[in-house]
């Protein structure tokens, strides 16, 4: 049940009373951890009025078709512990890379940006209300934009600066994409895709049919590719261009082929690719249900994981290649460095290394489920979170170099920026991961 104050909706304020325990030393995660007529609000104990006389200088921008509501912020930054710099500093993107799951259309994973190394120090840079699945996207101007569990869609600085905050009426599950002109457009659970622009307000809301829990794809004409009761094209004003029914949902993100397929998996066990005229190329079976996005090699092979524990290698043609057993689920999707090697995990607690050929190159062991996927750094550094609270990073050979405890299961996929790897985290934090100095 939704709580019944639409402005703790917005700010993803816990309904519970306040008890009588006191204030926590550190950050507050709900209002029953604060004393008094205290509220936990965006991280810290705070009385209610004061809270109430806040939201009173930001303006609410409100379609009345949209389903919720957008706060944008008048200068109240995050409580989090962050660097204070100057948001004009930021870099500017420099391809569209970031700007969709996994890097870009192929899902590869890579990314033309140096993560940390070293001893890692993680600073929380947006608290929401619930779990993060999601990986951010990038803007141009170097804001970040991610969804949570708890219905809110936020736009917020690497350094932790909250820009504007949109609450909808259900959960956001997968990553959001952005098109030329910096609209941002999200998906969620209750069907709505809404397109947003830079400020936080409602372009356009279009309920295609059923529940969006996968990222997005947009391709270089701002089409967008939505998975939900099949897969459904959009374009930039919103309008449907096609659908594609299937007789299981889609809870992948769909990958675009450099020939022009769209690949999309369904929850009973076929992969699909569909040419940009919303025609069906092909339709393979995968042997079982899968929640793994494809990633498409350099040679244009198509790999994916799915819930018997394969990663499984197609060609553009739709014939299996190949096939790796792992010990469990394979939730995440692939990603591939630039020697070609796959990396995946599992949720037998292990990240896979595995050559083009469908050979095992290495296994590492972590001390939970993998179920984020990994990205990769202009160094070949891999990034990988686990159910055992650390992010981990492997050379591209699979030896350890560094991990971090970031307090909380990293279910989601992260995004590195130069010198920053951040990923959300199941306590509803996106966290950034920095070299300590």
């Amino acid at each position: 049940m939704r709580p019944t104050h639409a402005w703790l909706t917005a700010l993803t304020l816990s309904a519970a009373s306040c008890a009588a325990s006191p204030d926590p030393v550190g950050p507050c995660a709900t209002d029953v951890q604060c004393r008094g007529d205290r509220i936990c609000h965006e991280g810290r104990c705070r009385f209610e009025e004061v809270v109430r006389a806040e939201l009173a200088a930001r303006h609410a921008v409100t379609d009345p078709t949209a389903g919720g509501t957008t706060e944008v912020d008048a200068g109240v930054v995050s409580d989090a512990p962050a660097l204070v710099v100057d948001v004009a500093v930021t870099p500017a993107i420099a391809d569209r890379n970031s700007q969709q799951h996994m890097g870009g259309p192929a899902h590869t994973g890579r990314s033309s940006a140096r993560g940390p190394v070293g001893t890692l120090a993680a600073t929380s840079i947006l608290r929401t209300g619930a779990r993060i699945y999601a990986a951010p996207v990038q803007g141009a101007d170097g804001t970040l934009y991610v969804g949570s569990l708890d219905r809110s869609f936020s736009a917020f600085t690497p350094d932790g600066t909250l820009r504007w905050r949109y609450s909808g009426s259900e959960r956001f599950y997968g990553s959001a994409v952005i098109m030329r002109d910096g609209t941002i457009v999200a998906g969620s659970h209750d069907g709505a895709v809404t397109a947003f622009d830079s400020e936080g307000r409602v372009r356009w809301r279009v309920t295609p049919g059923g529940p969006v829990d996968a990222s997005l794809a947009i391709d270089d004409d701002d089409t967008i590719y939505v998975p939900a009761n099949g897969l459904y094209a959009l374009d930039a004003q919103g309008q449907v261009r096609w659908h594609i029914a299937t007789a299981g949902e889609v809870r992948t993100p769909p990958a675009i082929h450099p020939q022009g397929l769209i690949l999309f998996a369904t929850v009973n066990g076929r992969l699909y690719a569909a040419r940009r005229d919303g025609t069906v190329a092909w339709e393979s079976p995968l042997g079982a249900s899968s929640d793994s996005g494809a990633a498409i090699a350099d040679d244009g092979t198509i790999i994916l994981g799915n819930d018997l524990g394969h990663v499984v290698a197609f060609d553009a043609q739709g014939r299996r290649r190949w096939q790796v057993q792992t010990g469990a689920d394979v939730r995440g999707t692939p990603a591939i460095a630039p020697d070609g090697t796959i990396v995946v995990g599992s949720d037998d607690r292990q990240v896979y290394g595995i050559a083009p050929d469908g050979t095992l190159r290495f296994r590492y062991t972590t001390g939970g489920r993998v179920r984020a996927s990994a990205r990769i750094d202009a160094e070949g550094r891999i990034y990988i979170g686990s159910q055992d609270d650390f992010v981990y990073v492997l050379a591209a050979g699979g030896t350890l170099l560094t991990r971090h405890n970031v307090g909380n299961n990293v279910d989601a996929t992260g995004i590195l920026l130069e010198g920053s790897f951040i990923v959300g985290c199941d306590d509803g934090t996106v966290n950034a991961l920095r070299a300590h100095l």
